[in-house]
């Protein structure tokens, strides 16, 4: 379908006489912004607005934690069917339902809240309707939020990149740590002149605002779409061997029709299916370093602020400690990116691994060491390198070693474990806390776990179609 920018920039070229830009470079800008527009669904806004929920409802920490972990958990288990759906449909497609529904949630969570509180406060069962409410609406901001609307954005760059994707999916990820750094602080401004209910409406019609028109006016689901070819080359790309020197996988699209009766782009390389991908090592290799750096990396963010009041440490430290993972992961972002189109994928994954395990390890022994502030920031530091390295590395991998007309389903069955992990490491966590009063050893042993996951990582290898599915 060709929207309206994409009409004009294509007339325009042709009335010039020359080649038109590659609309790549516009779709890397809209899924920019849309993975930006996770924010609200994401656990370092959710958390900021932990304290104003919490004392507007009443209810406990650990009772918050849970309805935040099973509404993650049960978020992740329709993600597949997300990118099943894209696959069939288009991206396009399921995006504008995404966004209106996420947009929906952000303005509802306030007032289905408000409305336990009409309750009687004797009501033994309040506790459990106050818990149910807002583990439902945990579920649609998760879902539709981090999980949803972030797989479609990546999904998305996907259809449009090869040989660069790990350069654009870097630019994509490229305004998420400023986020982190700022949203957090607007959150709470917003909270203040009015209430955490107005304050996660307004973010819902800003998700509204942002994807809505780009969608309308200049949203593209593929090269094919508008006769172009991946990464702006001007023939399709010729089928790519297995070797060791990048380890890409082959899916070359042949130029298409405009009105392809399919959204699944023509491929000429091997293309599998998401059970034929479950069949193979390389994928659980992946999926096994992405879960536990989701897991590792949100218990960072989610309890921040316990994990530097054990250390003795004030609140402006947590803020710093955020600080630094949100500086570095801004910094290393794009070369990181440049690194994931020419490095092989079984060393940085290792490599991520390896920085994983010092992030954990650094922070169990912060408060033994001579300057835990110091300590506790080097942490911080090594897991935003980690971070930024996994998830810049998920769609280039997948993309490249299983091809592109399946994506959207393989893609998604990833997104699920990655955010089962989500769901599962801040309630692990905080858990093992509460048990042993200190989060020194299970910050340990998930670094012991990250090594050994690492060099299981070094073992990465593309996998080949068995003769049997070829036919």
């Amino acid at each position: 379908m060709q929207t309206p920018l994409a009409r004009h920039m294509l007339n325009r070229a042709h009335h010039k006489g020359t080649k038109p830009i590659f609309y790549g470079w516009v779709m890397l800008a809209i899924t920019t912004l849309t993975t930006l527009a996770t924010s609200p669904g994401q656990s370092f806004v959710v958390g900021t607005f932990s304290d104003a929920i919490r004392a507007d409802l009443d209810i406990s920490l650990s009772k918050f934690s849970a309805a935040y972990m099973i509404a993650t958990f049960c978020a992740s288990l329709p993600l597949t069917l997300v990118g099943r759906l894209s696959d069939k449909y288009g991206t396009r497609f399921v995006m504008v339902f995404v966004a209106i529904a996420f947009g929906l949630a952000c303005i509802t969570i306030g007032p289905a809240s408000s409305l336990t509180k009409s309750i009687d406060p004797g009501n033994p069962i309040r506790p459990w309707i106050i818990l149910l409410v807002l583990t439902i609406s945990f579920f649609f901001l998760r879902f539709l939020g981090q999980g949803a609307l972030g797989l479609v954005s990546s999904h998305a760059l996907a259809m449009w990149y090869e040989r660069k994707l790990g350069f654009a999916e870097a630019i994509r990820h490229l305004g998420m740590p400023l986020a982190v750094a700022l949203l957090p602080t607007a959150v709470l401004a917003l909270i203040a002149v009015s209430n955490w209910s107005t304050a996660y409406a307004i973010l819902g019609i800003a998700v509204w605002i942002i994807v809505l028109p780009l969608i309308a006016i200049a949203y593209v689901n593929t090269p094919e779409d508008i006769r172009q070819c991946l990464d702006g080359d001007s023939h399709p790309h010729p089928h790519h061997d297995q070797s060791d020197q990048i380890d890409i996988e082959l899916d070359a699209p042949a130029i298409g029709d405009a009105g392809l009766p399919s959204q699944s782009p023509p491929s000429t390389g091997p293309q599998f299916t998401l059970q034929q991908a479950l069949r193979t090592r390389a994928y659980w290799i992946v999926t096994a370093s992405m879960a536990l750096s989701a897991a590792v990396g949100t218990s960072f963010v989610f309890h921040t602020q316990p994990m530097v009041a054990d250390l003795g440490l004030s609140k402006p430290a947590a803020a710093a400690a955020v600080g630094t993972f949100g500086v570095v992961s801004l910094i290393v972002t794009v070369p990181f990116g440049y690194l994931i189109d020419r490095v092989r994928p079984r060393l940085l994954l290792a490599a991520a691994g390896l920085l994983l395990g010092v992030a954990s390890i650094l922070f169990a022994i912060a408060s033994s060491t001579p300057s835990p502030l110091i300590t506790l920031h080097s942490s911080y530091f090594t897991i935003g390198l980690s971070q930024s390295l996994l998830f810049l590395l998920a769609s280039p991998i997948f993309a490249r070693f299983y091809g592109r007309t399946h994506h959207g389903s393989i893609r998604g069955s990833l997104t699920t474990f990655m955010v089962i992990g989500t769901s599962a490491g801040p309630f692990i966590f905080s858990f093992w806390r509460d048990l042993s009063g200190s989060f020194n050893q299970v910050y340990l042993a998930a670094g012991i776990i990250a090594i050994i996951l690492a060099v299981w990582a070094s073992r990465l290898q593309p996998p080949s179609l068995p003769d049997s599915d070829r036919a």
